[in-house]
């Protein structure tokens, strides 16, 4: 896998919004080299960081903060992550707050997740991606979630490099409307023939590491196997 940032010549200076060096990082060594630098991972007009600047990414970040709870047991580690995410390509970097006490509260794991992606051109199928992505995983932080991220350069730790099977805009579906409302609740198509199994069992993944195995897991499976025609 390839993970492309465009990366600053400073590190830890908000008020900088131009990216003019682009990396295309295949290992976890030329990753950390390049996140140590203040980072983007879109294009922009003129590397000028904005929304309405947004021209492509392949790579998605998302932010692991877990200041969901302050029980360590409910804590993301990398090793937990692997469990979550078996089949999936991604990079995990150590933020430059990586059990570091923050705000009084205890020191705990910290990590940017990076994940490639078919690329993107437009800025709200970009943002519709992550709020899908935290939809699914909502151990995220929902507070990074538009086009214009940058994240600050950070030399905490090594890169794990997750090698998967699949990309992460092949495992969820984005979200389209943010903050749900009625596009979610809108009626969705038939699964037609010829891609139910292959179909219901992704869903079915998605589900089970959602809800786990419960009677709730399997009532919504069975909901979404009614979309099928002919039915499975």
């Amino acid at each position: 896998m390839n993970i492309t940032i465009y990366r600053a010549d400073c590190c830890g200076n908000a008020g900088n919004c131009v990216y003019p060096t682009k990396v295309t990082a295949g290992s976890a060594d030329a990753l950390k080299a390049a996140t140590a630098y203040d980072h983007v991972c879109a294009e922009y007009k003129g590397n000028y960081r904005s929304n309405d600047n947004f021209l492509n990414s392949d790579t998605v970040v998302m932010d692991l903060d877990n200041d969901h709870s302050d029980d360590p047991e409910d804590w993301i580690t990398a090793e937990k992550l692997d469990g979550l995410m078996p089949d999936i390509s991604y990079a995990l970097v150590p933020s430059r707050h990586h059990m570091v006490s923050k705000d009084g509260a205890a020191p705990r794991p910290k990590y940017h997740v990076y994940f490639p992606i078919n690329t993107l051109t437009d800025k709200d199928d970009y943002s519709a991606l992550k709020r899908g992505i935290r939809k699914e995983y909502p151990f995220f932080d929902g507070n990074a979630l538009d086009a214009a991220r940058f994240v600050y350069g950070s030399s905490a730790g090594d890169v794990i490099w997750h090698e998967g099977w699949v990309n992460i805009d092949e495992d969820v579906e984005p979200d389209a409307e943010d903050g749900g409302g009625e596009q979610d609740a809108a009626p969705r198509g038939p699964i037609p023939a010829g891609s139910r199994n292959n179909t219901l069992s992704r869903f079915a993944g998605r589900i089970i590491k959602r809800y786990g195995d419960t009677d709730r897991a399997h009532g919504i499976f069975m909901d979404e196997a009614t979309r099928c025609d002919p039915p499975l």
